[in-house]
């Protein structure tokens, strides 16, 4: 499984021994908000931390391509997750993002993203990403089109209404930052 470095990031393979550091990302419930499974509670935090693990582990063994977790390199800190997954009960391929709340607003899920289009058209080949969201989720909304996704239309996904932004490779372009992608 390859790795991306950012400007200030390391998207690397999630690893089982990530679960303590990951774990309390999971369990805010800010962080949570906007998830489809809602906050999790505290009770089953560990358990759920460990099934999100190996679903991520699994989906890069069986599709080549998945979920990283996100490391600022200043710290060597695991800060959230950002990749591609396969929307549930769908062919198309979303990109995803989820950050601990000390880390909003300061451009590092744009990062992520873009790393993982980038990714995403270029060495898998893919010719369209989607990305999904709560419409009310104007963070994420703007890390969307920060990335060049589009509005196409409203959604349902995961039993949720949602509003649903798209990306095709001829549409997309690279910018300037820094990318390096190691297998």
């Amino acid at each position: 499984m390859p790795e991306i470095e950012t400007a200030r990031l390391l998207l690397r393979p999630y690893t089982p021994q990530d679960l303590d550091e990951l774990a309390p990302i999971l369990s805010n419930p800010a962080v949570m908000r906007y998830s489809p499974r809602g906050p999790i509670p505290k009770d089953q935090v560990k358990e759920v931390t460990q099934r999100t693990l190996q679903f991520f582990i699994t989906h890069w063994q069986q599709h080549g391509f998945g979920v990283w977790a996100v490391v600022e390199k200043a710290t060597a800190k695991l800060i959230g997750h950002c990749g591609l997954n396969f929307l549930p009960n769908s062919p198309e391929v979303e990109v995803l993002y989820r950050l601990d709340e000390a880390y909003w607003n300061q451009g590092f899920a744009s990062e992520a993203a873009k790393a993982s289009l980038r990714y995403g058209f270029e060495q898998v080949k893919l010719d369209h990403i989607v990305a999904i969201t709560a419409p009310e989720h104007k963070a994420s909304r703007r890390v969307m089109e920060k990335c060049g996704l589009k509005y196409e239309k409203n959604a349902q996904f995961y039993n949720l209404d949602v509003v649903y932004y798209a990306l095709a490779r001829s549409e997309w372009r690279s910018d300037d930052s820094l990318y390096i992608s190691q297998s």
